[in-house]
């Protein structure tokens, strides 16, 4: 038990104790019944008395040493001399001091009480750094499989354990280079093959520029043209694979170039430019910008009956140009919505119109936004409409 309780315990029975140590003072001392007593309570007894000590057994500390640092207990003192803890009571110049073999034992310092609990802290401690040992790998696994399954084939885990968690790290690396390897093959393919292509449509563009025009040649020419910007928007989605690296970027002054955009859409009534335009300059890729923001517009008109509004807003927002295009069309549930910028995804077109493309152009615009190092983002509400969010960085 802690110094604490054990002087707790002494004080709740220091008047019994007291009375019972006076007893054994009172009068003359019969050593002999003194030693009966102590040995048969297990304890040691000293009594001095002016110049005289009695004493069951090995000598104990003097009243003076006692004294020192002793806690008054009621009538009592209890006090640590050493490694023994003694309780003694002064009275009439006799002193008489008994410590307790059992006591001394089960007794420890108040101090101590914290040693179990810091050693149960440091077992957890240990624990939980060898815990955390053996499951790092299988977070690097968890993360790694999340990074390959949101298309990032080039990540790779870094620590490979001896164990049989080393194998299905290991195996993880390897599948991701294999599907690297597989995709880079496929783009390969889909790059050859739309350059192949360029040449026979190339062929059949002169081959129909020289026959008489009537309506027939002009449905083939059409068709053929919409095959050539297929073929011509595959070529794009391979090239902005490098990002940055193609782009062309010269400064251009942004209220010429939105009003060059929406000029191409002369005669649609419902086309609305919301707001002013931010008088800033801006460097990007004209061509591929242009694309971009039509794409939007012309995606937002389809899937628009004509008189619903379709609304532009522009606006500058701290080192960020942000171009929204809003619809009130048909809109896009949850399942279309997390994969309408994949290549080859449609939504339902709402006015059925003819001119239908094959998904790539939300596909190139996402790229275009990358490359640009910005970003388009999608808010959409099935049967309540669109809204495509384009953000520009611009310089502060």
């Amino acid at each position: 038990m802690s110094e604490q309780k054990a002087q707790q315990i002494v004080l709740d029975r220091h008047e019994a104790l007291h009375e019972m140590m006076a007893k054994l003072v009172a009068g003359a001392i019969d050593i002999e019944h003194l030693k009966t007593e102590a040995k048969k309570n297990r304890v040691a007894i000293q009594i001095t008395r002016g110049e005289k000590v009695w004493l069951t057994g090995d000598p104990l500390p003097t009243p003076e040493k006692l004294m020192n640092n002793a806690t008054p207990l009621g009538k009592l003192f209890f006090t640590k001399v050493g490694t023994k803890y003694f309780v003694f009571t002064t009275s009439n110049n006799t002193t008489i001091a008994v410590t307790s073999q059992i006591a001394n034992l089960i007794v420890y310092p108040n101090w101590l009480v914290f040693w179990p609990w810091l050693g149960v802290l440091l077992v957890l401690f240990v624990n939980y750094k060898l815990l955390n040992k053996q499951l790092s790998p299988i977070q690097s696994a968890i993360d790694s499989a999340t990074q390959i399954s949101q298309g990032n084939l080039k990540h790779r885990i870094q620590t490979h354990p001896a164990n049989d968690l080393g194998k299905l790290t290991n195996g993880l690396n390897t599948m991701a280079e294999n599907l690297e390897e597989l995709f880079a093959s496929k783009n390969e393919l889909l790059l050859s093959v739309s350059h192949e292509l360029r040449s026979p449509m190339a062929r059949m563009k002169v081959l129909l520029a020289l026959l008489n025009k009537d309506q027939t040649v002009s449905k083939l020419n059409r068709e053929i043209n919409k095959m050539d910007a297929i073929v011509e928007q595959l070529l794009e989605s391979e090239r902005l694979r490098d990002s940055h690296k193609l782009l062309n970027l010269e400064p251009y002054y942004f209220p010429n170039v939105i009003a060059d955009i929406t000029n191409s859409f002369d005669g649609i009534d419902n086309l609305t430019l919301e707001g002013s335009i931010p008088e800033i300059v801006i460097d990007i890729d004209l061509g591929r910008f242009k694309f971009l923001v039509r794409n939007l517009i012309e995606n937002a008109l389809t899937h628009s009956t004509d008189s619903s509004p379709v609304l532009i807003a522009c606006k500058k927002s701290s080192n960020q140009l942000i171009i929204s295009v809003r619809d009130f069309g048909s809109g896009m549930d949850e399942q279309f919505l997390s994969k309408v910028f994949e290549p080859f995804s449609q939504a339902e077109n709402v006015n059925n119109r003819s001119n239908k493309g094959v998904g790539l152009g939300l596909f190139l615009c996402k790229r275009i936004a990358l490359a640009h190092g910005g970003d388009l983002t999608v808010k959409s509400e099935l049967g309540k409409g669109s809204t495509f969010i384009f953000k520009l960085p611009i310089a502060a």
